[in-house]
């Protein structure tokens, strides 16, 4: 082996033993309260459920991928129009900034993927769809949380969809075709695990 080798060898399983020491996984649920703009919809309330792993970059800044169950949403105000009830796997990448080095009270900030677990594009491939609901959305999300020592940590969040939820142009529940984007309020808690 040469040097050059033996350089990375030592460097990479450096820098896995620091990833190893630093990363936490953990679990997190909350609360949505989640409605559809420019709809006759009313806010639903949902659940959300997931795993993230805490990833620290430095003393100041921690990045958190987290994969989430989110039911989202909007609820009928009218005997015309049932529910909308839209079942995502989220996929997630928030950033957190501490306000010190005590890693307590953070802002978020970050993108994501919300795949519709019902109408994905395996589903339209099939022609296995019964809905008019886009199979994804793309997400901004920002919030703020704060740690305690333990591992348990409570958050704030608003999650922004990108990408309209009236895919195929219906219009009985829709007031103005291709600006129906999805709107989330999240509020829950996370616990790190120590490995």
């Amino acid at each position: 082996m040469g040097r050059i080798q033996s350089i990375f060898l030592i460097a990479t399983l450096l820098f896995a033993g620091f990833l190893h020491a630093q990363v936490r996984p953990g679990v997190k649920m909350g609360i949505n309260n989640s409605n559809i703009s420019k709809t006759k919809l009313d806010t639903k309330t949902g659940l959300y459920v997931g795993a993230f792993v805490k990833i620290p970059i430095s003393d100041y800044y921690t990045l958190q991928p987290e994969v989430l169950y989110s039911n989202q949403g909007g609820k009928s105000n009218s005997t015309e129009y049932g529910d909308v009830n839209i079942h995502y796997l989220s996929i997630g990448i928030p950033n957190k900034f501490y306000v010190s080095q005590k890693n307590n009270f953070h802002i978020i900030l970050g993108v994501g993927l919300d795949i519709n677990l019902k109408n994905n594009f395996v589903s339209l491939s099939n022609f296995d769809i019964d809905d008019e609901i886009s199979p994804i959305d793309v997400v901004a999300l920002g919030g703020i949380g704060y740690e305690f020592p333990f591992g348990l940590a409570l958050e704030a969040r608003y999650k922004q969809g990108t990408v309209s939820v009236d895919f195929l142009g219906s219009d009985n529940l829709y007031e103005e075709s291709g600006s129906n984007l999805n709107g989330v309020f999240q509020i829950g808690a996370a616990y790190k695990f120590k490995l």
